[in-house]
């Protein structure tokens, strides 16, 4: 059987091809708050009891990612909430400090491209992460209450970064904290039902009426 001699430029174009197939990957950015914390008033407050059992039933959830890297800001309350996850997946959070939002995201562009990480980072200091990752889009906002949402940043290697928003839906974890209980009111046999099916509940808090339900 006659196999034709490859000449060495076309082997050459078509190693360089695989190589940039192979760098040709996603990003995918988990950014969540920390749990809850035992002061508001406190800048340096610790994780509460809701906030440490938060970070233990959240250990399921993070670890399905299957991040390449942790990260935390230096407070230590966004560090106590990675720790069990830390903890389970053998790994050591990267700390930042918390006024770097734009040198984070600039670092997880440049050195986690084509992974996924998790970063767990200060609701009003979210967007910022956000904004430098290059998504364009509406951001919401997250009030000082609000510990419920997962924010998943795709990258792409080509085209705009997008944003997905996810309650935090473990089986373990409350369906949403006391302070947006009362959001969801009408809602939560929806949100149930969802779960039985075994699908992912995906609206904004803003998208519920306490009298009305959702809407």
């Amino acid at each position: 059987m006659y196999f034709p001699r490859l000449s060495h430029g076309f082997l050459l174009a078509g190693l360089l091809a695989l190589a940039v197939g192979l760098g040709a990957q996603d990003t995918t950015v988990v950014l969540l708050r920390h749990g809850e914390r035992q002061s508001l008033l406190d800048s340096n407050s610790l994780l509460s009891e809701a906030g440490l059992r938060r970070a233990q039933n959240l250990v399921p959830l993070l670890e399905s990612f299957r991040p390449s890297a942790l990260y935390a800001s230096d407070l230590e309350r966004t560090q106590q909430t990675l720790a069990p996850v830390a903890a389970k997946l053998g790994m050591k959070p990267l700390i930042r400090p918390k006024g770097g939002s734009e040198a984070l995201a600039a670092e997880i562009l440049r050195d986690q491209r084509g992974h996924t990480v998790v970063v767990c980072w200060h609701h009003d200091l979210m967007a910022k992460v956000v904004r430098a990752l290059g998504v364009k889009g509406p951001v919401p906002y997250l009030s000082f209450d609000s510990y419920d949402w997962l924010w998943i940043v795709h990258v792409p290697a080509k085209g705009e970064a997008t944003l997905e928003e996810r309650l935090q839906s473990t089986p373990s974890v409350d369906l949403v904290s006391q302070g947006h209980q009362h959001f969801l009111r009408g809602a939560e046999p929806v949100i149930l039902g969802l779960f039985e099916q075994g699908q992912t509940a995906e609206f904004r808090v803003g998208e519920v009426d306490a009298a009305e339900g959702l809407r």
